[in-house]
């Protein structure tokens, strides 16, 4: 999809303000006001689409948890089964397996079989790095 068909599918504020009739009910939006509107402009142009942001977001909530977290981190150092997952989290298999499953429908781990064992490892050689970044945001500036 083109920097165009991106551009025509997102929702475009009106720029300029229009005055309403003192006591006109807000049956519309009302066109906001702005200051300069070539960096709006700019702005509007970097901002991903709806769909994207979504799919960001879930990546990112796919963090949300302490768990998830340790999980990608043991990931980010070696393929692991799922006992093994379990074994260095704490977790039952169950809630582990689960945990798993999720992080991979986020695409953040695949997983491969080997006879009756599933194996998991990071799907994105990325996710380290987010990890790191995320480590060190979480960190207090000195």
């Amino acid at each position: 999809m083109g920097k165009k068909e991106k551009k025509a599918e997102r929702h475009r504020p009106k720029l300029k303000a229009r005055k309403r009739p003192a006591g006109a009910l807000r049956e519309e939006p009302k066109e906001i006001a702005v200051f300069d509107p070539d960096a709006v402009e700019r702005v509007l142009d970097a901002l991903p689409s709806k769909e994207e942001a979504s799919r960001i977001a879930d990546r990112l909530a796919g963090l949300a948890s302490a768990s998830r977290v340790e999980a990608l981190t043991a990931l980010a150092t070696a393929e692991l089964c799922v006992g093994d997952v379990a074994a260095v989290l704490g977790l039952s298999m169950s809630a582990t397996s689960t945990m798993l499953k999720q992080l991979r429908a986020l695409d953040l781990v695949k997983s491969r079989h080997a006879g009756k064992q599933t194996y998991y490892s990071l799907a994105d050689a990325r996710v380290p790095q987010i990890l790191e970044f995320a480590r060190k945001a979480a960190t207090p500036a000195p």
